[in-house]
């Protein structure tokens, strides 16, 4: 073999072990996508702003508690003025009948815990208590009047009532007399009252037209002579 086509020979050697070469897969990883990958990660999180949701004060048991009984007790009225709707009104409320519990435990229609809860509420309400005047009639589970409410009673519920809120004190009025001061007719500064100039008399008064004519000629006349 020739110098020269030893030389070839190599050659296509080194071409054909550069092509096989490239040809493989390559299993390292460029480290320019995770750090792009990173970066992006960091943006979303500077970017995202921190929510926080509003923290309601939680209830003690005690306010719990009562929250429930003041629910409880609105539903057992309600349920009296839904069955009796002649008895027990919000709106119009009206003194019951003395004894009138026994009657609701007999009428057999709602159960002994709703009618002394509801009923401890109804007379309880600044409603029905302002309904307890001196003779007001007093109803029963039909509606109609049975007995009627006595002046201690009457006392008695006032009692029970709040006191009357004190009115605001009013502003205190202004006194009237420097409203009524007349007005006094002043003029404008800078404004002179104009003096009256009575006009020297005429010497060509009590004149007829050609008398006039005649003296102003004469009086023409004499200054042209002087």
């Amino acid at each position: 073999m020739s110098n020269t086509e030893t030389r070839r020979f190599i050659g296509n050697q080194i071409q054909d072990i550069m092509t096989s070469t490239s040809e493989l897969p390559t299993t390292e990883i460029s480290p320019a996508p995770a750090q792009a990958a990173l970066s992006e990660t960091a943006k979303s999180t500077v970017s995202e702003p921190i929510t926080t949701e509003p923290v309601t004060p939680e209830l003690t048991a005690a306010e719990r508690k009562k929250a429930k009984s003041r629910a409880a007790n609105r539903a057992a009225v309600e349920l009296l003025s839904e069955t009796y709707p002649q008895t027990f009104s919000f709106a119009q409320p009206r003194p019951l009948k003395i004894g009138i519990q026994e009657d609701l435990v007999a009428d057999g229609k709602l159960s002994q815990t709703k009618i002394k809860r509801g009923l401890a509420s109804y007379v309880r309400a600044f409603g029905y208590l302002k309904s307890q005047t001196d003779a007001a009639p007093r109803i029963n589970l039909l509606g109609e009047a049975e007995g009627a409410v006595t002046a201690d009673e009457a006392a008695h519920a006032i009692t029970k009532l709040p006191p009357p809120r004190k009115p605001r004190p009013s502003a205190k009025k202004r006194p009237t007399q420097a409203h009524n001061k007349p007005k006094q007719n002043t003029q404008p500064k800078g404004h002179k009252a104009e003096a009256k100039i009575e006009k020297a008399p005429s010497p060509f008064d009590g004149l007829n037209e050609g008398q006039r004519m005649a003296s102003k000629l004469d009086l023409l006349l004499n200054k042209n002579k002087h």
